[in-house]
């Protein structure tokens, strides 16, 4: 029996009967259910009012990165869309994030689908962190907070607070901005957390294990023999690290033949394989060996006192990754100037500022030229149309 599908079966049977249950608060329009709720909403006005220095300092620089971000993306885009052009394969550079029944991750042009429980328990993080967010930046602003709550977009979460939207109109509009670009600052802060624990993690519960690459050079050793694995040993040399395989390759030289021993972890079992080759000159050192192999990286393995927990240390590694994809790559394309985006919303505030009589046709064109730049570079499906 598959129980990871089963366990999402009964997830989302669980979720059914909650809505079921508490149907008589829920509003729903077409596929968007809403539940508002009060529960919450003293505790973002009671933080955010009581540390208001705090919070406007840390919304001055998220408005910065904010805006950083969104000229960022904006480059991005056009610099993807010229690749997409130019390069005789499309480059994937874009692709809808949407939750897999399976444990594995499936990539298709345009599109990746993770495995469930990695989705949902990122995209929660995500909503909650963003709309946290701007509701304690609306309540240091002295902004009165309407609602909140938490909904489906047919099966992706959602959470909202509701600023009063005139009341934070007749604002200054870096109080306007901070409000607004708190939600994407809150998912990158999420996001470089995530990659802190990551790190920290790593080296508590990895030590170094070999040397891994990408690829293998044509015309070299390692291609002739069709090198395969995580390189372990070169003769009588321990590789554990990737200083280890040059001091190795610095010592034996050119022209020498050696035995490169490799391991294959494939299904949960390691396969130990050996390669006998002959070593060339290094390009860049003629003195020192080189066998062809290219993107040289450390492979670090499960420390032997931890093996009993590698499934869920595995499982843990791939959750941090996706809560740092998902927090990064949402908070950012939330930044582009495209209305309702907190992106354009904040362009459009500067825009009114400065050039209050051309700020709408200005936004408008703006919107249209990123979203055209979005729609071109789900760029995998160019190369058929061009």
């Amino acid at each position: 029996m598959d129980w990871y599908t089963v366990s999402v079966a009964v997830f989302i049977l669980l979720l059914i009967c909650i809505l079921y249950k508490d149907r008589k608060n829920i509003s729903r329009q077409s596929v968007l259910i809403l539940r508002r709720t009060e529960r919450g909403k003293g505790f973002l006005l009671q933080l955010g009012r009581r540390f208001p220095q705090f919070w406007k300092s840390l919304g001055t620089l998220g408005v910065c990165t904010g805006f950083f971000m969104s000229g960022y993306i904006v480059y991005y885009l056009f610099n993807l869309l010229i690749k997409n052009l130019t390069a005789k394969e499309a480059v994937q550079g874009l692709a809808l994030v949407l939750p897999s029944p399976s444990q594995e991750t499936v990539v298709l042009p345009g599109v990746m689908g993770i495995p469930f429980w990695y989705w949902i328990i990122s995209i929660s993080l995500l909503v909650i962190v963003h709309e946290g967010m701007h509701g304690l930046m609306a309540a240091s602003e002295r902004v009165r907070i309407k609602s909140l709550g938490w909904g489906l977009l047919a099966v992706i979460p959602l959470a909202f607070v509701e600023p009063d939207e005139k009341q934070l109109e007749r604002k200054k509009p870096l109080s306007q901005l901070r409000v607004f670009a708190a939600g994407s600052f809150a998912n990158f802060l999420l996001a470089g957390f995530t990659l802190l624990i990551t790190i920290l993690l790593s080296s508590y519960l990895f030590l170094p294990g070999g040397v891994a690459y990408k690829g293998l050079i044509e015309g070299y050793p390692a291609a002739e023999v069709n090198l395969t694995g995580v390189i372990t040993k070169i003769d009588n040399y321990n590789i554990t690290t990737v200083e280890d395989l040059r001091d190795a390759l610095s010592v034996i030289g050119p022209n020498k033949t050696i035995t490169i021993y490799t391991f294959v972890n494939a299904n949960g079992s390691e396969n130990y394989l050996n390669f006998t080759l002959t070593t060339a000159a290094d390009p860049d050192n003629k003195s020192r060996g080189f066998i062809g192999i290219a993107g040289v990286i450390q492979f670090s393995k499960l420390k032997p006192e931890y093996k009993s927990y590698s499934e869920f240390i595995n499982f843990l590694g791939g959750l941090l990754f996706y809560i740092f994809l998902i927090n990064f790559g949402v908070g950012a394309a939330n930044l582009m100037p495209i209305m309702p985006l907190d992106g354009g919303r904040m362009w459009k505030i500067v825009l009114k500022k400065y050039i209050p009589k051309k700020s709408d046709t200005i936004m408008k064109a703006l919107s249209t030229a990123t979203l055209l730049l979005v729609l071109l570079n789900f760029g995998t499906f160019l190369k058929g149309i061009f």
